[in-house]
């Protein structure tokens, strides 16, 4: 258990060597499976709000009408980037990115594509704010709800419902140390985890490195 990593996010061959290379054993899995939405819409794309990557198919499909991208997270932004498609605003969360928008695009009308699982924050400042903002439902999150019968000594998580589902799979399952991407996931892990760490960037290597860290520093 002192030595061990529980990644909630299935890890490419770079990420699980940068783990293993240090002599901790590590565990991965994807707690959330996506499959995509079929839309038929009408909608104006001219200015579209993202805060995850899984957005992101739906609005390839639609880039010819697209004028401008807001996105959270630098790693969302490095996809959009990889698709020619250069974010105008970046921010680290839903909250923020909002606020951003709100101040320099009061006469603007956004399109919001996410999940049927969205979170409440950034919709409900539109609304505060009275600018008009429409939500487009690309996505849907389905949690594996995995049970383990052993304790790690570190579990990564990458977003508010991959803990909830974690913790609801294993209600017993009490890791000594949740380390999470970034603010908003922290948070929800603060309901369940006594001792919660923030990665120092959101991406998820990153978040990999603040568990070594931290387990390194026990």
């Amino acid at each position: 258990m002192k030595d061990s990593i529980l990644s909630t996010k299935i890890l490419t061959e770079s990420q699980v060597e940068l783990v293993l290379n240090t002599g901790i054993s590590l565990t991965h899995y994807d707690l959330l499976k996506t499959e995509p939405i079929h839309m038929d819409s009408t909608e104006n794309w001219d200015q579209v709000i993202i805060t995850s990557q899984n957005a992101i198919p739906a609005l390839l499909a639609h880039r010819k009408f697209i004028k401008n991208v807001y996105c959270v997270g630098e790693v969302t932004a490095v996809s959009l980037k990889k698709n020619e498609i250069h974010p105008i605003h970046i921010a680290n969360n839903a909250v923020d990115l909002a606020k951003i928008l709100i101040t320099n695009y009061p006469e603007k009308n956004f399109l919001y594509l996410c999940s049927e699982q969205r979170r409440d924050e950034l919709p409900a400042i539109f609304l505060q704010e009275k600018i008009p903002l429409i939500e487009l439902f690309v996505y849907r999150s389905i949690a594996v709800m995995k049970s383990f019968d052993r304790i790690f000594a570190a579990v990564t998580f990458y977003s508010p419902r991959g803990v909830h589902a974690f913790a609801k799979a294993n209600p017993h399952n009490k890791p000594l140390t949740a380390i999470c991407i970034g603010k908003t996931t922290a948070n929800t892990a603060a309901a369940y985890y006594k001792n919660v760490k923030i990665a120092t960037k959101q991406t998820i290597e990153n978040t990999l490195i603040t568990a070594i860290k931290a387990l390194r520093n026990d």
